[in-house]
């Protein structure tokens, strides 16, 4: 789908992440990042969630590559500084063999040609550089927002892409998985907060929803909301690219 202006400016809002949790993050993906004159991309960066806590935890130089304008904009808002470019994962604008590692969080989803996502992390990743994938691979009912919104994440969405399917074409192409654990995040402390979140619609999955169908889930959300700590887990698995 396309991140217009309206779903970037609530993307913070609504897809923010606390700082002990993005530091939960680097903690697992520190073993697998370059570090000094190593080269990180951080792939459908969005508005730079991780771009800055990469090269905080490598000391690494961290290119973003986002493909919607409306991203790139707010990211280069909240990183003046950091290298963002355009570009679609399935043709990267890079030169080969130039990332020691590649992040890419919550983006598998978006990509129309897995295959051909994989030969371009192929080819622009050096050898047994890393791709660490983020994102959630376990049982649907596990989400926080699939009990209200359960069509959102229905067999056949793109949501629903499954990591026995990724993990094939990227084996394919080269890539090995080396790791899959889990990592704990908070998704929302009170029921204020977790309405909040899922009133931006800055989930895609929600975004693709009917305006009727999002509206009666919201409404049963703000009835449903308890004032309790939602966590969830997402995963982390990690690929290594053949010498």
């Amino acid at each position: 789908m396309t991140y217009g202006p309206s779903m970037a400016a609530a993307y913070d809002r609504g897809r923010g992440l606390r700082p002990a949790d993005v530091e939960r993050w680097m903690v697992a993906a520190r073993p697998y990042l370059p570090t000094g004159d190593g080269w990180i991309l951080d792939l459908g960066a969005g508005t730079g969630r991780f771009t800055a806590a990469l090269t905080r935890i490598s000391g690494a130089r961290v290119v973003a590559c986002e493909p919607a304008a409306a991203m790139r904009a707010v990211l280069r808002e909240n990183l003046p500084h950091a290298p963002a470019v355009g570009g679609v994962a399935e043709a990267a604008p890079f030169a080969a063999d130039v990332f020691d590692a590649v992040w890419a969080s919550q983006m598998i989803h978006h990509v129309g040609d897995p295959a051909a996502l994989a030969a371009e992390l192929r080819r622009i990743l050096r050898p047994e550089g890393h791709l660490l994938i983020r994102g959630g691979f376990g049982p649907v009912q596990d989400i926080p927002l699939y009990r209200w919104f359960p069509q959102a994440w229905a067999d056949g969405t793109a949501a629903r892409l499954g990591l026995d399917r990724i993990t094939g074409v990227l084996g394919e192409a080269g890539l090995v998985m080396v790791e899959h654990r889990q990592v704990e995040q908070t998704f929302a402390e009170t029921a204020d907060e977790l309405v909040g979140k899922a009133s931006t619609r800055s989930l895609s999955p929600l975004a693709a929803l009917p305006d009727q169908i999002f509206q009666a889930g919201l409404a049963q959300l703000r009835q449903d909301a308890v004032d309790e700590p939602i966590v969830e887990r997402l995963d982390l698995v990690v690929f290594r690219a053949g010498v």
